[in-house]
């Protein structure tokens, strides 16, 4: 009888312990189901503000509106690209950009292939294409390649912390 006894208190120990861990079981998926929801949802807000500042760096180089562009750039960001030396700072950053823009009839469109954010939302980064292209005498050159930057919200504003871009065509 205390053989008996001792099993269905087993058993019925294990029952209490089942409903208990079923219990936490659906209250971890209810708050995970949640958590996806919002990170789902925060990714999609930072890709849409991502693509959104893409689109006025471009705007802003199309126009020369050089203080726009400085301003996406964080105090100690980077521009690194293909063959120079870092540039750091937004003002070495935008000098650069300028000289760039007095090619003849240059032309610079980028867009975002992938833009993935931090779980909290402060940090992303943004991989996408580019065409660089200005004419000389010679004709047309036309550099098409890739990109990533990496991008930080400071006192609430997205600013660009690391930019580099090298082409995809083959060294000569």
């Amino acid at each position: 009888m205390d053989e008996v006894l001792y099993i269905s208190l087993k058993i019925g120990g294990l029952n209490v312990l089942f409903k208990k861990l079923r219990a936490c079981i659906f209250a971890a998926a209810f708050l995970l189901a949640g958590l996806t929801a919002t990170n789902l949802a925060l990714a999609h807000s930072v890709s849409a503000q991502i693509k959104e500042m893409d689109a006025k760096w471009v705007a802003a180089f199309k126009q020369r509106d050089f203080a726009t562009i400085e301003a996406l750039y964080a105090a100690n960001g980077l521009l690194l690209p293909s063959n120079s030396p870092p540039i750091e700072g937004p003002k070495a950053i935008v000098a650069t950009w300028k000289s760039w823009s007095e090619l003849p009839n240059v032309e610079v469109v980028f867009g975002p292939n992938r833009i993935e954010a931090s779980t909290s939302g402060d940090m992303a980064y943004d991989y996408g294409w580019y065409t660089f292209a200005y004419d000389t005498d010679n004709g047309r050159v036309t550099d098409k390649g890739k990109y990533v930057v990496v991008w930080k919200k400071i006192g609430g504003t997205w600013k660009v912390t690391a930019d580099i871009f090298n082409t995809n065509l083959p060294a000569k």
